[in-house]
């Protein structure tokens, strides 16, 4: 199911495996980007409970430090206001970046981390996929048994 699609952007909610995945194609400006993820939450909270999700950011690199801090400081309890519980979000980075990351990355001090989020970063989107899926398998097992 497409929520957006944009020469920037494709937020698309996979039925199925009940996965959100925002795939980043362009660099967008700070309100493309803004505007973006508040797309997903809208939709997020019109469909109910969603707690799988995975952004790609392979093709365009790192997010800049004020888009992180949005992200953190505004968005990130916003997401958790509306859903209410734990999620997981598999990132998805390219090699390169990722090994940037690794080697030099530190999280500004003033970007509280968010505790009801699950991350997992990848450098392989199927792997990202795979393991959300596997995510979701425990839980509904999980969640069949205490039933």
């Amino acid at each position: 199911m497409v929520i957006k699609d944009t020469p920037y952007v494709s937020i698309v909610f996979n039925v199925t495996a009940e996965i959100l995945l925002i795939d980043w194609i362009q660099i967008p400006s700070t309100k493309q980007f803004k505007d973006s993820y508040f797309a997903a939450l809208q939709f997020v909270e019109q469909k109910g409970t969603i707690i799988s999700f995975c952004t790609n950011l392979s093709v365009i690199g790192s997010l800049s430090r004020e888009q992180e801090a949005w992200l953190m400081l505004e968005y990130y309890p916003k997401v958790y206001q509306c859903i209410g519980e734990n999620i997981n979000a598999a990132v998805v980075f390219s090699e390169e970046h990722f090994k940037a990351i690794v080697t030099n990355y530190q999280q500004p001090t003033y970007l509280a981390r968010q505790e009801f989020i699950n991350f997992n970063y990848f450098t392989v989107f199927e792997e990202a996929m795979h393991w959300l899926a596997i995510i979701k398998k425990g839980q509904d097992s999980f969640s069949s048994m205490i039933s």
